[in-house]
């Protein structure tokens, strides 16, 4: 079986299977992929949030100042999400 078959078939190269029902063997990918990805997803937030907060909401809301960086859009986020039960 080449490597494109064994790609297709969910076959690991020379190695079992990550994934198992075991409880003895957790499945590390699927934990290191998704602590990666939740902090690709935190970081995305923040510093596109800055962008967005700084040169729209702050532009043409009076009343809202500009942050200073990507931790206070963070910080707002955790706020909102505690207030209105979303964490």
């Amino acid at each position: 079986m080449g490597l494109t078959e064994m790609f297709v078939a969910g076959m690991s190269i020379g190695e079992e299977e990550g994934f198992t029902d075991d409880p003895k063997k957790p499945a590390k990918d699927y934990m290191v992929a998704s602590l990666l990805a939740a902090v690709v997803y935190v970081l995305l937030i923040g510093f596109f949030g800055k962008f967005l907060w700084n040169n729209y909401l702050a532009k043409y809301v009076t009343i809202v100042k500009e942050v200073k960086g990507p931790v206070d859009i963070i910080a707002i986020s955790v706020l909102l999400g505690l207030l209105y039960g979303k964490i």
